[in-house]
């Protein structure tokens, strides 16, 4: 039986799966058979959430939770099944093709649902000039700053690798300083300082209330995920398909 291990970056992510979730780092055992951990945002965090699933059993890997736009129109809530993960380093690593086959099979009917690839950025992309870069870059969908260095751990581990996100923040849509102030690596916010930066900068309020709408829609994108696949996401069977490097990303 294989026993996923699920990375969130976020507490919000994680509550999706298992509401009680407070502290980072604590290994949480879902129903199925999968476990979870809350790494906090960024590679090396990542990274070392991987490594913790492995270690305590995990033989699959899942980089799960929100993601940025970097398609032109792709709306909040769009779930996000990429094929592929390219790193910041242009290298890209496939998704297991079986897992990914029956996961999609299993969320047939989705409305908004998208293949395209994911883009590692190392810090999060706030304006809409550093996203249509990344676009124009790399040809990636979507963006998050975890799922690379989750693909390379379980390149490393040869075990298979998913990633599962949903989009908060479209192409098109600026991320306000007042929040990027105001949360910290594990996404909890501190709304004394979002109240401050709203009245330093009142024309953030609109895309404050934006964001927490998409927000909700992302969520509860991945609430159905969680839903129609069960808590262990359709981790596949014993055989496992050919994994490893593929060819550079374009333009690289």
């Amino acid at each position: 039986m294989m026993v996923p291990g699920i990375g969130a970056a976020l507490f919000a992510e994680a509550r999706v799966l298992a509401g009680g979730v407070k502290a980072a780092g604590e290994l949480i055992h879902l129903p199925g058979g999968a476990m979870m951990l809350v790494s906090g945002m960024g590679a090396a965090r990542a990274r070392l959430a991987a490594g913790a699933l492995l270690e305590n059993g995990a033989t699959a890997l899942v980089s799960w939770g929100f993601a940025g736009g970097l398609l032109p129109g792709l709306p909040a809530g769009s779930l996000i099944l990429p094929e592929n993960v390219i790193a910041a380093d242009q290298i890209v690593y496939p998704v297991d093709s079986a897992w990914h086959e029956r996961l999609c099979r299993q969320l047939q009917g989705f409305a908004g649902l998208y293949k395209g690839p994911l883009a590692e950025s190392p810090a999060m992309l706030a304006s809409c000039v550093e996203k249509k870069r990344l676009f124009s870059r790399t040809g990636a969908i979507a963006v998050d700053m975890e799922s690379a260095s989750m693909a390379l751990s379980a390149k490393k581990a040869r075990v298979p690798f998913m990633v599962i996100r949903a989009i908060t923040d479209p192409a098109e849509m600026v991320i306000p300083q007042s929040i990027q102030n105001s949360v910290d690596e594990f996404g909890r916010v501190w709304f004394s300082r979002v109240i401050q930066g709203v009245v330093k900068h009142p024309m953030d309020l609109p895309l404050l209330v934006r964001l927490g709408r998409n927000f909700r829609a992302a969520r509860a994108a991945l609430a159905k995920v969680a839903f129609q696949a069960g808590s262990n996401l359709l981790c596949p069977a014993e055989k496992l398909g050919e994994r490893g490097f593929s060819k550079r990303a374009p333009g690289s």
